[in-house]
């Protein structure tokens, strides 16, 4: 192998970080893995000042390269299973706290039982379950309603249709 150290200029350094951004996770590893491999033997360290990227991700899109078969399926970024899990499943107890939360403050329909709601905002019960210890996001608040009653969000949009101020009842 040829050893090689490539100097780029601003303008380049700009067109590739550019490049690079608009990239997803894998092709951008992939793409800059490229780069260090053009570099020579310090490409690694030259290319991950350029990027402000870990050396390690690097060398991880090196690998990738060097084997394809290690890569996830086409059309996926990830292979199953892989990636960031579930705010249930890294805080135990969390669900059957929220379900305890949410029977405190049900309200439905006396003519129909299948008609209920909560009378608290999500804004609310991430503060309530904050105070029990657990870090929870309004969105993730709306999916575990959701997951409870999958007719919650159409029902919530419709509430807070009727009463025009994000209403305080909401359906769960």
């Amino acid at each position: 192998m040829i050893e090689s150290t490539i100097i780029y200029n601003e303008v380049t350094i700009r067109r590739m970080r550019r490049l690079a951004e608009s990239l997803s996770e894998r092709d951008r590893r992939a793409y800059v893995a490229v780069e260090a491999y053009k570099s020579g033997s310090p490409g690694v360290v030259v290319v991950a000042g350029i990027f402000g990227m870990s050396t390690e991700t690097i060398k991880k899109g090196r690998d990738d390269l060097d084997s394809p078969e290690r890569l996830p399926p086409s059309g996926r970024q990830r292979h199953k299973g892989a990636g960031r899990k579930g705010v249930c499943s890294e805080q135990p107890g969390l669900e059957a706290v929220f379900d305890a939360l949410i029977e405190t403050h049900l309200g439905g329909d006396p003519m129909n039982e299948d008609v209920v709601w909560t009378d608290l905002q999500p804004s609310g019960i991430v503060a309530k379950l904050n105070d029990q210890g657990f870090s929870i996001s309004e969105n993730t608040v709306r999916a575990l309603l959701k997951k409870r009653d999958p007719q919650t969000h159409a029902r919530e949009i419709a509430g807070n249709r009727r009463s025009g101020s994000g209403a305080s009842q909401r359906p769960v």
